[in-house]
């Protein structure tokens, strides 16, 4: 079904976990072939795959756009948005976005086993301010990983 593009908005929670990288590139492969798949959309118009692909054809200045509609209930958005972008060539930053996302989401109603938890809510811990030191340019990747290595191992 076709929507006008102006009708559509990112999901909120994609920008916590995705940047919107490459957007230059596929801007001139969607108008050299056009766009190869709809966007998948939620019944509030909020785009849960093709993020990137939304804002290319904006910036294009595209009226209307092929959608699929998807019942989405809430509590399986995010977990949908990580799905949606299995194939994708994702950073460190976004990567570790997805892991505390998903991390998050299989924990809940689990048992609490104590021996695990307080290691694995120290991992977290570490993962979010690396995220944070990352984006700000205070701490390299490299350091980060041997950071994380380091509470993982010992």
């Amino acid at each position: 079904m076709k929507v006008k593009v102006s009708s559509l908005t990112h999901h909120p929670k994609n920008k916590e976990i995705y940047d919107l990288s490459s957007i230059e590139e596929l801007m001139e492969s969607i108008s050299e072939v056009g766009l190869l798949q709809p966007l998948i959309i939620d019944s509030r118009n909020q785009v849960i795959s093709g993020n990137r692909r939304f804002e290319s054809i904006k910036r294009l200045g595209w009226k209307e756009i092929e959608v699929e509609v998807r019942d989405v209930q809430e509590d399986e958005e995010e977990l949908l948005l990580i799905h949606f972008n299995k194939q994708r060539i994702k950073s460190f930053k976004e990567l570790i976005n997805e892991y505390l996302i998903l991390d998050n989401l299989y924990r809940k109603g689990q048992g609490k086993r104590t021996d695990l938890t307080s290691v694995k809510s120290n991992i977290s811990s570490i993962l979010k301010e690396n995220t944070l030191l990352l984006s700000l340019k205070k701490l390299s990747l490299y350091l980060s990983f041997k950071l994380l290595k380091l509470e993982i191992w010992y």
